[in-house]
């Protein structure tokens, strides 16, 4: 199959998206198909990106997002001479209308892929809520949309309240996505989680996705070394006594991680030894350094900064609970990764991730620092149990490796592509 995915975000930026569309092209040229990537180019010279015949850089301008430059039939005429099979999109703004259009527009059957909360990240951005606004507004140009969804589209903007009592602009949101979604052939969430969201979203305007919940896998990492492992305690000051809880990803505000730095004080009245270790780094991790600073647990948190993912082996290593406090993820691939190093989980976002099973791996709590608090410590507590979770934690990191998963995609693009013939 020719397959073409489409996306807002890519590299030189470092997110979950870019992630999961480097493993999807990987696992998919692996299998025999050829794959092509249209992105932005960042914002950045594009004789400073290296050269790549599959990738189709689009000039953009970047601000809080990346803002593509393209003039639509000229990109058209791109993605007609490729002759696509499969068009599969990431980002529902302007990369996934294009790839609405491209589909409509070719014999291609287009696929939605619902990988970031948009819904809530509108919260603490508002560019992305702007963008929905200006965006929603050329939708008719990009998405077939019968009567009924024109009248709806016309309605979103003009109803000021919603008896949720949500933001107008998470309303727009909502109902643009499911505009969105309901015009592709198939829909993929990441998580049951995206796969309850999508459908409540889809359930406001009557609408009916032909939704599959395919998570995004993740490869186990080999061991670290015992060199590393000793010279990451010596540089960071882990004494081996030290029972490190550890949190790993991005600092973005929209993470909750606020709630770990709450927590520490409290878990230190059960655990003298315990320690906060929080590697990576975004915009926000400035901000968390100073909340740090200004807690009576400050001398126990330790920020790493950015890592590589060959380092994760030797931050597992050292550690003994994965906390992870985000409640706006939509599947969370560092859950894999800490799983998939024996490390038992304690998070408040249910069905967010199949890597992680409450009182089998670990524990689902509020997101309240006396919760987490208390469910760390128990672990802590019981040697037993944290054997029991760390050895559940990897088995069940091993029931989603990268292969499978892009082979359970393929399948869906298969069973898409046959209906299609069909019809």
């Amino acid at each position: 199959m020719k397959i073409g995915l489409f996306t807002d975000t890519y590299h030189p930026a470092s997110n979950g998206v870019v992630v999961v569309i480097d493993i999807l092209r990987r696992e998919l040229e692996r299998l025999g198909h050829e794959v092509f990537i249209f992105a932005p180019d960042g914002g950045v010279v594009l004789g400073k990106l290296p050269s790549d015949a599959h990738i189709i850089r689009l000039p953009a301008v970047q601000y809080d997002l990346q803002l593509s430059l393209f003039f639509p039939p000229h990109l058209l005429q791109k993605v007609r001479a490729l002759d696509l099979d499969v068009i599969h999109f990431f980002t529902p703004a302007q990369l996934g209308l294009m790839a609405t259009l491209a589909a409509r527009k070719t014999n291609a059957v287009l696929v939605g892929q619902h990988s970031t909360d948009t819904y809530e990240f509108s919260k603490n951005y508002p560019a992305i809520a702007l963008s929905y606004i200006f965006g929603g507004l050329l939708a008719p140009v990009f998405v077939r949309l019968n009567s009924d969804q024109k009248k709806r589209l016309v309605k979103l903007y003009l109803t000021l309240r919603h008896k949720k009592k949500e933001k107008w602009s998470q309303n727009l949101i909502a109902g643009l996505m499911s505009l969105l979604y309901a015009n592709c052939d198939g829909v993929v969430a990441v998580s049951q989680k995206s796969a309850n969201q999508l459908n409540a979203f889809a359930a406001r305007g009557h609408e009916t996705l032909n939704l599959k919940v395919i998570p995004t896998g993740a490869n186990l990492l080999p061991p670290a070394s015992a060199r590393a492992i000793e010279a990451f305690r010596r540089k960071w000051k882990i004494a081996p006594e030290d029972e490190v809880v550890v949190y790993f990803g991005r600092m973005a505000e929209e993470k909750n991680l606020t709630l770990l730095i709450k927590m520490l004080p409290i878990l230190l009245k059960k655990r003298p030894h315990a320690k906060l270790l929080m590697a990576g780094d975004y915009v926000y991790r400035k901000k968390l350094e100073k909340i740090a600073m200004n807690s009576s647990a400050g001398d126990k948190i330790i920020f790493t900064g950015l890592y590589q993912r060959s380092e994760l082996s030797t931050i597992c290593a050292v550690s003994k609970v994965f906390a992870f406090p985000s409640l706006t993820d939509t599947q969370a691939l560092v859950l894999n990764e800490a799983a998939g190093l024996g490390l038992p989980i304690v998070m408040c976002d249910k069905n967010l991730n199949e890597v992680f099973r409450d009182g089998e791996n670990g524990w689902l709590v509020r997101s309240h620092p006396g919760d987490f608090a208390a469910k760390i410590n128990q672990i802590l507590a019981d040697e037993a149990l944290w054997k029991t979770f760390s050895q559940r934690s990897r088995k069940l990191a091993t029931q989603f490796s990268e292969s499978a998963q892009v082979e359970k995609l393929v399948d869906f693009y298969h069973e898409l592509l046959s209906t299609v013939v069909l019809s």
